[in-house]
């Protein structure tokens, strides 16, 4: 008889009512509110508040995502598919992007083109160039790659191609687009920037003249996503698979971000959902690096000086 795969005891109902939630809330805020905003008369500033909220739910959301992404989502595989494509429609960027550039860093963790706030003198950029890039990357630029990417692949192969190949610089970029161009991920990555385009130009044409609003939200969606991602890391080191901090935050907002302040947790063992974090932490004896408000803020002291083995910043 054949061996059967074991089964995880994985929170898919729950992971599918969150994201449910997740959705309706997003939906809501794309068809509903611009339709409502003539009606609140002199109360826009509801609005302004509501939207600022969803930047830190925009993190969440990117978790969601990120179940999916390693398997964590459902038992099923087309289900975890389903659901991270339907989740990144929403999101305004191909699943396919999403799972090929998280994928590569974590093969990549800590390697040449993934230590992004160490000053790289092989490179061809210089320092000051540098140091721009890097301001970029965790302010805005995360998000603003994975919809970017997916509009540049969406274009004829043998345009991009070309395009790939000079801007690959670090073998964690040349992974990503090997992964990208396999001719059923490009397929897809097209069929998913149709549906983004869908859910998105009506939206902004609803929006009309409050336009600043939906830009207001994309904006701390990139921030957020960006600037959240790379404090794990932050001057953690070099090498090392498994190398990110353990960051502590107040339970109730570590439930909130789906304990993605385990994170070292989370590279040792990729496979453990987000509710098993926790427990995960206990049983592998694990401790706290630091405060995750503490190392977020940090990212602003800028570059870091080029270091050798497992040095830490």
């Amino acid at each position: 008889m054949e061996a059967s795969l074991p089964v995880r005891d994985l929170p898919f109902a729950l992971n599918r009512r969150l994201s449910v939630l997740v959705l309706l809330v997003f939906v809501g805020f794309h068809y509903l509110l611009p339709i409502a905003m003539p009606s609140l008369g002199g109360n826009v500033w509801i609005v302004w508040l509501f939207a600022a909220f969803l930047g830190p739910l925009s993190y969440t959301f990117w978790n969601l995502i990120h179940e999916s992404i390693h398997g964590n989502f459902s038992n099923e595989r087309d289900s975890n598919h389903f659901w991270g494509r339907l989740l990144c429609i929403v999101f305004g960027a191909p699943y396919a992007v999403l799972k090929a550039s998280h994928l590569m860093h974590h093969k990549f963790n800590r390697e040449r083109g993934d230590r992004i706030e160490f000053y790289d003198p092989s490179s061809w950029k210089p320092r000051s160039l540098q140091s721009v890039s890097y301001y970029f990357r965790i302010t805005v630029a995360t998000y603003l790659f994975e919809v970017g990417a997916g509009f540049l692949l969406s274009l004829p192969t043998s345009w991009t191609r070309q395009i790939a190949s000079k801007i690959s610089e670090y073998p964690i970029e040349e992974g990503f687009f090997k992964w990208i161009y396999r001719p059923e991920v490009i397929s897809e990555l097209r069929r998913d920037i149709v549906w983004v385009l869908l859910f998105y130009l009506p939206s902004f044409y609803l929006f009309g003249e409050n336009w600043p609003v939906l830009v207001f939200v994309l904006f701390l969606r990139s921030f957020f996503i960006s600037f959240f991602d790379n404090a794990y890391h932050y001057g953690k080191e070099i090498d090392d698979k498994n190398s990110a901090y353990n960051l502590t935050l107040p339970h109730w907002m570590s439930a909130f971000f789906l304990h993605f302040n385990y994170h070292r947790i989370h590279h040792r063992f990729p496979g453990c959902s987000w509710d098993r974090l926790p427990k995960q932490m206990l049983a592998s004896k694990e401790t706290w690096d630091k405060s995750f408000i503490r190392q977020a803020w940090s990212q602003w002291n800028g570059l870091l000086e080029p270091i050798d083995g497992k040095n830490t910043k």
